[in-house]
């Protein structure tokens, strides 16, 4: 068999738990920092909740008399006599959060986030001619390649391909910190290209908790035999793995958490979102260099038993462990000065089918609902509501381009925004041209920034009138520069340019009218050459 070939199948990960009781599985990790490095610290997180979560009963259409007549059973209902088990609305919307969500044991949990401008909401995520198996459509999500085809295979990951673009020296060179680390498991494909896998996976989160890390001292095999061949080759790779054991080590002993997180570490269920939130904090508060790291929390497939009238079972369990989780790490963030520096995503399957099966579940569905998280998100709902009138011919909600977002957007935005690639970046990295959807700013890592902070993330808008659709959009530079401000719609569509001069340094007052324009949430975009910053504006006649 040829390395290549054993490192591709996966025997490497087998073997390198076999010495001793290695947490980290040492697969290939990325190599050199070449001259197209990605070179800003920004972090990102993707939390994966794997078996479909059910969006509609997450972001919940609470006011659409249909969203109760076809769940009359698992609904979440305004008049529930326990004012804990109610919806809560999202702002000034007519969509309301899950109460597992908000009614936490942290700061209000997605509420407070919102209120803190920490958190997007994006509704109706999903792709065209959906696949309703688990497995190929979490490939689906996780490639970025849109195909149910059984025929060509998805073996690379979006996250794997951005990073093999982006150091094409690999695998000469090994960086001093993995690029990738994933809590629980096996790699993920998500993190995986053709040129191998690009980090590493803690198999065992309890063990990595309790230890902190842990080393292999097993020696190489002598001889010359093919079995002795192949095992030093591995020994030598695990080995690699022993040296990033180390650096995370150093990191996890150098890190700290708030009191919040340190509780749920000590108090929390083996293996919880809240304990790998916990650990992924802590390396970070303690230098670890690693720029994306994936979480996962399981059991959404929700067949049996979803939810009962009083607002328990497994979803609300699953939900208020999510919201606990994204909260207690982005105050723990906040409070130890990286926020600015990470963003979070939530990535499912798919959604869950309307109407409620005979079990108090629900099946495999369509378009779900999905999460950003962190200070340099545009707080706000994207995307459309459910739209009961047009299901298909499965009684799913249907995948329209004019209602729905295509998840791929997500991805686009992370890679131009987040990570400061192009747009030819991201076709080569998803295969096709996807228009980011502006849900994200630039990670505040940059001196270079021409945009002062000021205000909302650098931009805002302020309406004297309240009954006037005209305003101003305020901000500052540091610099004489050229500044664009273009409009989007909730769905990321582009709606018109509202600026576009070359300025000099100091405040500016920019006049809007947005009479032209039909009612509802916009955001507005201003960027430079590197770096853009949101706000949103919203349009009511």
């Amino acid at each position: 068999m040829k390395r290549r070939t054993l490192l591709k199948a996966g025997a490497l990960a087998g073997a390198a738990a076999s010495f001793r009781s290695i947490p980290l599985f040492a697969q290939n990790p990325i190599g050199a920092l070449g001259l197209n490095a990605i070179d800003n610290d920004a972090i990102l997180i993707i939390i994966q909740m794997f078996g479909g979560n059910d969006g509609l009963n997450t972001i919940i259409p609470v006011d659409d008399p249909k969203y109760v007549q076809i769940r009359p059973n698992i609904s979440v209902k305004k008049d529930n006599p326990d004012a804990s088990k109610r919806p809560v609305r999202i702002l000034s919307s007519d969509m309301y959060f899950h109460p597992a969500l908000v009614n936490g044991v942290h700061k209000n949990g997605f509420l407070g986030l919102m209120d803190a401008g920490r958190l997007a909401v994006i509704q109706g995520t999903g792709y065209e001619n959906p696949n309703l198996s688990h497995f190929r459509s979490t490939d689906i999500w996780l490639s970025g390649l849109n195909s149910s085809d059984p025929a060509i295979r998805l073996n690379e990951g979006w996250i794997g391909r951005m990073f093999e673009k982006n150091y094409p020296e690999f695998p000469i060179v090994i960086p001093e910190h993995p690029l990738c680390l994933q809590l629980g498991g096996t790699l993920s494909m998500l993190l995986q290209s053709d040129k191998g896998d690009m980090g590493l996976a803690i198999g065992d989160v309890d063990s990595f908790v309790k230890d902190g890390g842990t080393s292999s001292d097993s020696p190489m095999m002598a001889g010359t035999s093919n079995y002795a061949n192949e095992y030093n080759y591995i020994r030598s790779i695990a080995a690699k793995g022993d040296a990033y054991n180390k650096v995370i080590e150093e990191a996890w002993k150098k890190g700290t958490n708030s009191t919040g997180i340190d509780f749920a570490i000590a108090n929390g269920a083996k293996g919880s979102l809240i304990r790998q939130m916990g650990i992924i904090s802590r390396l970070i508060s303690g230098g670890l260099k690693t720029k994306v790291y994936l979480a996962n929390i399981g059991g959404f497939d929700t067949h049996v038993q979803q939810q009962d009238t009083s607002n328990n079972g497994q979803h609300p369990a699953l939900l208020n462990q999510l919201g606990n989780a994204v909260s207690m790490f982005m105050d723990d963030a906040v409070q130890q000065g990286f926020a600015n520096r990470v963003v979070g995503l939530t990535v499912s399957e798919f959604g869950r089918r309307p109407y409620e099966n005979g079990s108090n579940g629900t099946d495999h569905g369509t378009t779900s609902v999905q999460f950003a998280f962190g200070t340099r998100v545009q707080a706000n709902i994207f995307g459309a509501n459910p739209d009961f009138s047009d299901l298909d011919r499965n009684g799913d909600l249907a995948f329209d381009m004019n209602r729905n977002i295509d998840y791929r957007r997500l991805y686009s935005e992370i890679i131009q925004t987040w990570f400061g690639g192009s747009a030819d970046d991201s076709k080569d990295i998803l295969k096709d041209r996807v228009v980011p959807l502006p849900y994200l700013q630039s990670p505040i890592a940059s001196l270079n920034d021409p945009i002062m902070n000021y205000g909302n993330g650098g931009l805002r808008y302020s309406n004297d009138i309240a009954s006037s659709n005209s305003g101003h959009l305020h901000f500052e530079v540091k610099k004489d520069c050229h500044v664009t401000i273009r409009l989007y719609d909730s769905l990321g569509k582009f709606a018109g340019n509202l600026f576009d001069s070359y300025i000099i340094a100091g405040n500016h007052s920019i006049p809007v009218d947005m009479s032209v324009h039909a009612s509802g949430m916009y955001i507005c975009e201003l960027s430079t050459r590197n770096f853009r910053h949101t706000t949103s504006i919203i349009v009511r006649k």
